[in-house]
């Protein structure tokens, strides 16, 4: 199978995309998440702007492939995710989940979108009861994610977050990825990951057996056979 990763959107595909897909042919499109563009404010604080966000999700199913898409950090929210969910719907062949699995062309597919861990969030979990909550739901999200990883050896795995420790350095130099997920490849070993978010750390890794790889975001992409 040829996959044609996309990294975060973030209000633009790739200029040349009908170009790379009849060049390269792929069977189907994964694409990491974030569509929406971030306008910044004067303060560091942004908002999302999703005005293209019904343009490039028509264009995706527009080519009459698979595509396999995440929400990303940007549609989290009750409303933002509604804005989000309720344009992927117009779609049949665009499909999403936020931890789940699909099957498609005896391939197994296994979504994981963005989580939040307690690590990066230090001190401020025991004070505030919405952080708490969500907390125990990613706790048993990760729970759900070492099951699924359990029960379908040698699957493909699409998340928002990087693993800890691999593709996820941010400009700092701090490394701010998963450690559910980390744990889980390290454990279980899919044959791929493909994940976004820390838009810097774009490239490729290897976590013993398991490629992994940051898609970057922008129009970033990368032709990956499996």
């Amino acid at each position: 199978m040829k996959i044609l990763g996309l990294g975060d959107p973030h209000g633009r595909l790739p200029p040349n995309l009908k170009f790379i897909i009849h060049k390269n042919r792929p069977d189907i499109i994964i694409c990491t998440g974030d569509f929406g563009e971030v306008k910044r404010n004067p303060d560091g604080t942004g908002n999302v702007n999703s005005r293209n966000l019904p343009k490039i999700i028509k264009e995706l199913s527009s080519y009459g492939l698979p595509v396999l898409v995440l929400k990303g950090n940007m549609y989290l929210s009750r409303k933002t995710k509604k804005i989000f969910t309720d344009e992927i719907n117009k779609y049949k062949n665009i499909h999403y989940k936020d931890t789940g699995k699909l099957n498609i062309r005896s391939e197994i597919f296994l979504f994981f979108d963005m989580i939040y861990e307690e690590y990066l969030l230090p001190g401020i979990i025991p004070k505030n009861k919405t952080i708490r909550k969500k907390m125990r739901l990613n706790l048993r999200r990760g729970k759900k994610l070492y099951k699924m990883l359990g029960e379908n050896k040698n699957s493909i795995l699409i998340t928002h977050n990087p693993p800890y420790g691999y593709l996820d350095k941010i400009q700092s130099g701090k490394h701010v990825g998963s450690k559910i997920i980390l744990n889980a490849i390290k454990k279980y070993q899919p044959k791929l990951v493909l994940c976004g978010h820390i838009h810097e750390a774009k490239g490729k890794a290897k976590i013993r057996k398991t490629e992994v790889y940051n898609l970057g975001c922008c129009g970033d992409y990368k032709i990956i056979e499996v």
